[in-house]
């Protein structure tokens, strides 16, 4: 089965957060021809390690997806189906270029599929134990580039409490909403941090509740935002507390930004990029070297024209191969 072909299969089996056993079973059965085999259980669902020998390298990347299925085609130049190439392609061009290396006699590597990446990240905190590698490649679509370093993610719930009251007499409660929007404003007038490699501190208030109904003075608000930070994120944190009250704070998930060792980079000759989003090189980062690359736009992740070119597949189990076998030299 070559490239092409094994990624129409993984794009054809549904994988959603939460939904990645069948998948899972599939790539068991497949791997067990050429590798050992382990399964780490992660609740209804479990992460693989395939390994050849002792394994110094390990590619790497997640099986879940977004939710939403959609058609699933092909024409000559592109694939498309939900996964395409976040990340199925790339998991087929990984497992071709593995079953390749075996073929001609190396040993030392593996790889790494976990779950719940677009989610929880319950797979990877689980998966970061099974292996000590010397270096870890992370599979995302970057278009050949080499990920050195990535911004941190942190997410915050903004909250308020009012004091209802009849909507037709406004000033004998307390809104909310007007709270809430009043902090909001703080927080989008902030001067964020700057870094020369990272580039600047952004934010995005992604979703918002407030009231029971338009004839009632809202008694609760709150807004959920994400910020990607390029300082560590204790300072934001600090920075937010001086503009609104410190209570009205929660913290829902907080990763610091990751950047690479330049002088692991030097061995592979692809143009080196910082990236916005959040991949699971912070998790290995903490662990052994890493950096993140893999064909595919990013793009076209998530979205409902997602789409791989099947040449990029073919360039990426060759590239993958061309890792497997540097390292080997070593």
């Amino acid at each position: 089965m070559n490239v092409v072909d094994l990624t129409m299969d993984l794009i054809k089996i549904p994988s959603p957060s939460g939904e990645e056993k069948e998948i899972g079973e599939f790539l068991v059965k497949r791997l067990e021809k050429s590798f050992n085999v382990k399964k780490q259980v992660v609740g209804n669902r479990f992460n693989i390690l395939a390994t050849k020998g002792n394994p110094r390298l390990i590619l790497t990347t997640h099986i879940d997806t977004v939710p939403k299925q959609i058609e699933i085609k092909e024409d000559d130049e592109w694939i498309y189906g939900r996964g395409a190439c976040d990340t199925k392609g790339i998991i087929a061009s990984m497992i071709s270029a593995s079953e390749e290396a075996v073929r001609l006699g190396y040993s030392n590597f593996g790889l790494l599929f976990d779950v719940s990446e677009e989610s929880d990240f319950l797979g990877i905190k689980k998966a970061v134990n099974l292996v000590n590698p010397e270096l870890v490649i992370v599979g995302e679509p970057t278009e050949f580039k080499i990920v050195k370093g990535q911004k941190g993610l942190l997410g915050l719930r903004i909250k308020c409490i009012g004091k209802s009251a009849p909507g037709s007499t406004p000033e004998k409660g307390i809104s909310a909403i007007n709270e809430l929007i009043n902090m909001l404003f703080a927080i989008k007038g902030l001067e964020l941090p700057f870094d020369k490699e990272l580039g600047k501190t952004t934010i995005n208030i992604g979703k918002i509740n407030g009231g029971t109904a338009p004839n009632v003075v809202a008694d609760y608000a709150e807004a959920i935002m994400e910020i990607r930070t390029t300082r560590l994120n204790e300072e934001i944190i600090n920075l937010i507390n001086k503009n609104i009250p410190k209570d009205s704070i929660d913290i829902l998930y907080s990763f610091e930004y990751v950047l690479t060792d330049n002088i692991l980079l030097n061995k592979f000759g692809f143009e080196k990029i910082i990236v916005p989003y959040f991949t699971e090189m912070y998790f290995w980062s903490k662990k052994t070297k890493s950096f993140v690359f893999g064909p595919g736009q990013y793009e076209f992740a998530h979205t409902d024209n997602e789409k791989i070119k099947k040449k990029d597949l073919e360039k990426g189990k060759k590239i993958y191969l061309e890792f497997i076998k540097t390292f080997n030299k070593d």
